[in-house]
């Protein structure tokens, strides 16, 4: 089938623009025609992507992005299907093919941006008759919306089980946290963890990979045992994280992240990482308490300190052999380019 996707992610450079590669990729190899239009230019791929320009100011990015879209339209007829991302989900009134509402997260900005964002978002899933959400509790956010009737499958975040993968762990405690570093995502608890690390005696050493708000506080804090990077290349990415031991997921529990499917944590459970982060359903999996530690957030950085200090190497490691083993078994990006390629066919 020809399929088409509008994306709002600028594909390439950004981490969050890997879910929309590894689907378009995968539905190429269900033998697919795939065109992705979005800003961006992503490399080695398997579908073939058209260049979108968007300006560069937030809160105009869709708008224009939308705008552009629009002198373009005409290229969408030939599609059997059109994804949509729900940020430009206007440009759907203005496709004549069946579209499927694609919403990896909902608004997760804060200020003035998630005021201008969520009436788009709630706008987007009221004129949608099908669309895709990344787990059960995203599902219910969407519904809980009047006026949404559309049908949803749920396309969780999946891993390149053959990119991540883990390698030989040091002796040293290795540490990490991957994505958007913005102090909205807790991730300032992190030194706070370091620190307390530090105070009892266990050699440490915390690695962030990414950009945001919170770096320049990160930086300032002149804690030794961190470091910071900008975001890097997921094969370099990868590299690193085959040889860390535990992986945080701070998000706290709000709307946004209660309801994802984080990237970070399918990369950090391929890559043979136990996980120790905040306890809501968007971090939780069933079946995985051995592996996936999480706790109250008003007790994340004293109780995970805590845990540090009872845990011993043999039962991190068996830890971590648990973690690779239910990726393999559960977090292929098969099992989720196989749902959306159902919901396309139908």
């Amino acid at each position: 089938m020809r399929i088409i996707w509008l994306s709002s992610k600028e594909l390439g450079n950004s981490l969050s623009s890997t879910t929309i590669i590894e689907l378009a990729n995968g539905l190429v190899r269900k033998g697919h025609e795939v065109v992705v239009y979005s800003p961006g230019n992503p490399k080695d791929v398997l579908f073939k992507h058209n260049h979108v320009t968007r300006s560069n100011r937030r809160g105009l990015q869709s708008r224009s992005l939308v705008k552009n879209l629009k002198k373009r339209v005409s290229e969408f007829s030939i599609a059997d299907v059109v994804l949509v991302d729900w940020p430009i989900f206007k440009i759907a009134k203005s496709i004549s093919s069946p579209v499927i509402l694609m919403d990896r997260s909902p608004p997760a900005d804060k200020g003035i941006l998630s005021l201008l964002q969520w009436p788009s978002w709630f706008n987007a899933w009221k004129k949608a008759s099908r669309g895709t959400a990344v787990s059960d509790f995203h599902i219910e956010l969407i519904l809980d919306s009047n006026g949404v009737t559309a049908d949803i499958e749920v396309i969780q975040a999946g891993v390149d089980l053959e990119k991540f993968k883990p390698s030989k762990k040091g002796d040293q405690l290795n540490l990490c946290y991957i994505g958007r570093v913005d102090v909205h995502r807790g991730v300032m608890s992190l030194a706070m963890i370091l620190a307390g690390l530090q105070e009892v005696g266990i050699d440490a050493t915390l690695h962030i990979h990414g950009t945001g708000d919170a770096i320049p506080r990160l930086r300032n804090i002149g804690l030794k045992g961190i470091e910071i990077t900008d975001s890097l290349p997921q094969q370099e990415l990868a590299e690193r994280m085959a040889s860390y031991d535990v992986g945080f997921l701070p998000m706290p529990e709000d709307n946004i992240w209660s309801v994802a499917s984080p990237l970070k944590r399918s990369e950090y459970l391929a890559s043979g990482m136990a996980i120790c982060g905040i306890a809501h359903h968007g971090h939780a999996i069933e079946g995985t308490e051995d592996f996936i530690h999480l706790f109250k957030e008003e007790e994340f950085i004293s109780r995970t300190v805590n845990w540090f200090r009872k845990l011993e190497l043999e039962s991190l490691r068996e830890m971590q052999l648990k973690a690779r083993d239910y990726a393999e078994k559960n977090l292929s990006w098969d099992h989720s380019v196989d749902v959306l390629d159902s919901m396309i066919r139908e």
